[in-house]
């Protein structure tokens, strides 16, 4: 294991790169197991091996359990650890961990380094692997249901009060979906990588896109259908909100970028905008690498500091816009690679 004899807060920025890049050649920190190309069921216990490599000063390794497109800005770290491994693991810095029980689709399963001793030396590295495990229940499905009055309806039409802010168009609301198991588990099944499929009876009244977020088009009445493992279900929705014509909001997050380590970082969402014109409002979060401060979340060039890795390693953010009558865009991504 290489030593060095100076700490690295201490050098310049536009140094650190070239210095943590004549290292990476020996830093292999990645996740030898589980495999991607494997599927997994929910309550299986499933062995993670890691290797190290010569990375300097890891005393834990934290492991973290997030969905596919879940953002790791507003989630409580600790809620997502699963396991924290030590060099007098087995295997060392890996383990065991269970599968989510309730857990379907796609997930993301992150290892984050923790230094110690030498940490004032490296406290600007990023040292961490992920990899996306796709999960399958094998006990069929039974049923699927609606987690929300029935029917259920939007703005002034009903008096359901989670979707009281449902006043007009354009506005995106998240469908509440899941699926009663024959192993007694329910299980959220909205998003489409966990098999879920959607139809509208009516688009100019509901749209729905394939991870069940509904958009509000025109008053009326609408059936919209779901179909997963050969069920299926219906819900009626009925839309009365106010009727002034306003078309949604377009997001653009960018494109996507290379930078160095040690690099000031600007996002740039203002590629966004309204059909109308009117002015947005911007959400930024992050889906990819390991979590680091993002500065103004909310604005339409928000910033960070590209860490310090050992190897490329891919940060994706993603970003919302709303426009001021409270019409939602869908999502758009962006990948920044991040290079010694």
């Amino acid at each position: 294991m290489r030593h060095l004899p100076f700490p690295l807060k201490t050098l310049p920025l536009f140094i650190l790169p070239a210095l943590i890049c004549g290292l990476s050649s020996s830093w292999a920190f990645s996740i030898l197991e589980p495999s991607p190309a494997v599927t997994y069921h929910p309550g299986q216990r499933i062995p993670i091996t890691l290797a190290l490599g010569e990375v300097p000063g890891v005393t834990k390794v934290h492991y973290f359990w997030y969905g596919e497109d879940e953002d790791m800005l507003k989630e409580l770290v600790e809620q997502k650890l699963i396991l924290a491994a030590s060099a007098k693991s087995t295997p060392p810095f890996g383990g065991t961990i269970a599968i989510p029980k309730d857990a379907i689709g796609t997930y993301r399963l992150l290892a984050v380094a923790e230094q110690g001793g030498r940490q004032s030396q490296v406290e600007l590295l990023a040292i961490f692997d992920e990899v996306l495990l796709q999960v399958e229940p094998t006990a069929p499905l039974l049923e699927i249901d609606f987690q929300t009055d029935k029917p259920l309806r939007l703005g002034r039409a009903g008096g359901s009060q989670v979707y009281e802010q449902v006043d007009f168009l354009g506005k995106t609301l998240e469908l509440p979906v899941v699926g009663y198991f024959a192993d007694g588990v329910t299980r959220h099944i909205r998003h489409h990588t966990a098999g879920t499929t959607y139809h509208s009876a009516n688009e100019s009244i509901v749209t729905v896109n394939p991870d069940g977020v509904l958009r509000l088009m025109g008053n009326g009445t609408t059936t919209l259908t779901v179909k997963n493992r050969g069920q299926e279900a219906s819900l009626e929705i009925q839309v009365e909100v106010e009727a002034t014509p306003n078309q949604s909001p377009i997001s653009n997050a960018g494109t996507p970028h290379t930078v160095s380590a040690g690099e000031r970082v600007i996002l740039n969402g203002l590629g966004s905008y309204d059909p109308e014109g009117q002015s947005l409002q911007y959400h930024w979060s992050q889906v990819r690498g390991s979590k680091i401060p993002l500065l103004d979340p909310y604005s339409g060039q928000p910033r960070f500091l590209a860490p310090l890795v050992a190897t490329e390693r891919t940060f994706r953010f993603k970003l919302r816009v709303t426009d001021a009558q409270g019409a939602d865009s869908l999502p758009a991504y962006v990948d920044v690679l991040v290079s010694p």
